[in-house]
C-alpha cells in the first residue's frame, strides 16, 4: 500500500469516531476502546477512557487499529506509538494496511458462542475416561479461546475443541490444550485453551469473524451513543 493510500485511510475517519487498538507492552497484549482524534495524517490521536489508560506501550511495535469511515465501512491498519500528548491522549502514526494473516498473532475479540470440549482416550484400557464439556466462549483469537465451561476439564492435552462461528458461518474443529483454569461461582470454570492443530483456512475464518464482530461492536457503540 502506498503512502497516499495510508493517508486516504486516515483521512476517511471522522473526528470523534469510535475506534479500537491492540497494544503490547512486551508479551502482554490488550485491546482498548478509544475515541479517534484528528491530527496531521498519517498521524492521529486516540482518547482513552480515564479508567482504561495503557501503562506501557512497546516502542516500534506495530499495533492493529480499527475504526469506521464516513460511509460506515471498516478501516484497519497497523499503527505505531509516537508520543503521549497528555494523561488520556496518545499520538500514533499509521504504517500499513492489515491483512488477515497479520491478525494471527495478536487479534482477539470478545464473542459469546456455544463451545464443546471433549477428550477421547487413545486406548480403551480403563486408565483414562472420556470427557465432554459444554459452555460459552468469552473471547477468541487465532491462537486460542477463553471459555466458561460447565465443569473442570480433567485433561490438559489432546483436547478436541468445537465451536461454530457466525460470520462467515463455519464450524471449527481442532485439537488443543488447557493453559489455565479458574473456578467461578455456581461451579463454572473459566478455561483458557490454546489451539495446537488449526488449518490456515480455519485461522482465516477466525480472523474474518473477529473482524466482523469488531465491526458490529463498533456500529453498536455508535448507535448507543
Amino acid at each position: 500500500m502506498s503512502d497516499n493510500d495510508i493517508l486516504r485511510l486516515v483521512k476517511s475517519i471522522q473526528d470523534g469516531e469510535d475506534a479500537t487498538i491492540t497494544l503490547s507492552d512486551g508479551g502482554n497484549r490488550k485491546t482498548f476502546d478509544c475515541i479517534y482524534r484528528e491530527s496531521l495524517p498519517p498521524s492521529f490521536c486516540l482518547l482513552f477512557a480515564p479508567e482504561d489508560i495503557p501503562d506501557k506501550i512497546a516502542p516500534a511495535k506495530q499495533c492493529p487499529f480499527t475504526s469506521i469511515d464516513a460511509e460506515g465501512q471498516t478501516v484497519s491498519f497497523a499503527a505505531e506509538f509516537v508520543s503521549k500528548r497528555n494523561a488520556r491522549v496518545f499520538e500514533f502514526v499509521a504504517k500499513k494496511s492489515i491483512k488477515l494473516e497479520d491478525f494471527r498473532d495478536y487479534f482477539r475479540i470478545n464473542i459469546t458462542i456455544p463451545i464443546k470440549v471433549s477428550y477421547t482416550p487413545l486406548h480403551n484400557d480403563g486408565h483414562e475416561q472420556a470427557l465432554t464439556l459444554r459452555g460459552e466462549t468469552v473471547d477468541i483469537s487465532q491462537s486460542g479461546v477463553l471459555a466458561i465451561l460447565s465443569d473442570k476439564c480433567a485433561v490438559c492435552k489432546n483436547i478436541e475443541i468445537e465451536f461454530t462461528l457466525p460470520a462467515p458461518r463455519q464450524t471449527i474443529f481442532c485439537i488443543g490444550h488447557v493453559v489455565r483454569i479458574k473456578r467461578l461461582r455456581k461451579n463454572r470454570y473459566l478455561t483458557a485453551l490454546c489451539f495446537d492443530q488449526l488449518s490456515h483456512r480455519d485461522k482465516d475464518i477466525i480472523a474474518m469473524n473477529c473482524f466482523a464482530e469488531q465491526r458490529r461492536q463498533l456500529r453498536e457503540n455508535i448507535q448507543v451513543a
